[in-house]
């Protein structure tokens, strides 16, 4: 599920400090409910559209589990994806306290070879949500 991009003629969309130049997207994570059926991160304006949904340490919120095999899959696939257009993840913002549970992936091997995550835990926490930015050539 798609999260923030920024405008479509670019500039400063608060409260970011990337997302100005088309470059930066933000996705919702994916979660299982109570019953380990996939399904969409439940978003509305009381929620902030998700942003506002923090999940705790065992990746759970209410009901919900991230689900970090689709996360990875879904950067991996983004990655190849990317590349076939000339295109290159450059950075990917996730709650370093997180992340841990995507080395347990399949294809972690490929994605940290692959693109840069971050280390530190940024002035938001990216927990319910990642952020990639990407690197496009200029011609």
């Amino acid at each position: 599920m798609y999260g923030e991009t920024g405008f479509k003629d670019g500039g400063q969309f608060k409260p970011h400090k990337t997302h100005r130049n088309g470059l930066s997207v933000d996705f919702m994570v994916p979660v299982r409910n109570g019953d380990g059926k996939s399904v969409p991160l439940p978003t509305s304006p009381l929620n902030k559209f998700g942003y506002n949904i923090e999940f705790d340490s065992q990746s759970k919120f209410g009901e919900y589990t991230i689900d970090y095999e689709a996360l990875s899959l879904h950067l991996y696939q983004l990655d190849l994806a990317a590349k076939r257009e000339g295109i290159k993840i450059w950075r990917v913002i996730f709650d370093p306290e997180l992340q841990p549970h995507l080395h347990d992936q399949g294809n972690w091997g490929h994605l940290k070879q692959n693109m840069e995550f971050s280390t530190k835990r940024s002035w938001v926490r990216h927990d319910e949500h990642y952020h990639v930015d990407f690197v496009v050539a200029c011609e």
